[in-house]
């Protein structure tokens, strides 16, 4: 957690707009290998303990945040109630919401190896759902609507949506559960990659 207050507390100090987004903690979806999108699924046992956790590198910086934002779906609510131990206000937003698959939504990784590869393609187009650009724009729209004024924001959405914000700007790996990357905005637009933490693993599940 000291690495996380690190890059947080540097974050603070800088001009400008940055918003911290954070991948919610692992769900039961997530647990199963289902491909969730838009489908309800709430923590596991582990995620709640995951979510727990974040408290102690956030906490101190949660009166500082110009805004604290969430996707409207269960699994990013949960997260940031547990990581906020109930105590600070939030907004609810449902274009932080992940990716829509469509006709893909419910399915099993483990029952269609190839889905992982199809759904990770740049030019995935769910069928019946979005694309990963649909995704962006409506995040950015989020963004430029939301995040108008300098400060620090922090938003708890999913892998998906955050990878769409940092893979162009050649940030590459995935956003493992209850973890965050850190990113400069100029007028609502992604610019910069700051910096990323994993949230480190918990001895039991």
């Amino acid at each position: 957690m000291e690495l996380l207050s690190q890059h947080l507390s540097q974050a603070f100090l800088k001009p400008g707009t940055r918003v911290i987004m954070l991948r919610h903690a692992e769900s039961v979806c997530n647990l199963a290998g289902t491909l969730a999108g838009w489908t309800d699924s709430k923590l596991s046992d582990y995620g709640k303990r995951q979510a727990n956790l974040l408290y102690q590198g956030l906490h101190p910086f949660y009166s500082q945040f110009k805004g604290i934002y969430s996707s409207d779906l269960k699994r990013c609510i949960d997260t940031t109630l547990f990581a906020t131990l109930y105590s600070y206000p939030f907004r609810i937003d449902e274009r932080l919401r992940e990716c829509y698959f469509g006709d893909h939504e419910g399915e099993h990784f483990d029952t269609m190896p190839e889905l992982q590869a199809t759904v990770n393609s740049p030019t995935y187009q769910a069928p019946n759902g979005e694309s990963w650009v649909m995704v962006k724009n409506r995040a950015v729209k989020f963004f430029k609507e939301k995040l108008a004024e300098d400060g620090v924001y922090l938003c708890v959405s999913h892998g998906g949506l955050i990878c769409t914000l940092t893979i162009p700007l050649g940030h590459t790996d995935a956003v493992s559960n209850a973890s965050i990357v850190g990113i400069e905005l100029k007028n609502g637009v992604p610019e910069k990659v700051e910096f990323s933490w994993t949230c480190p693993e918990i001895l039991t599940r």
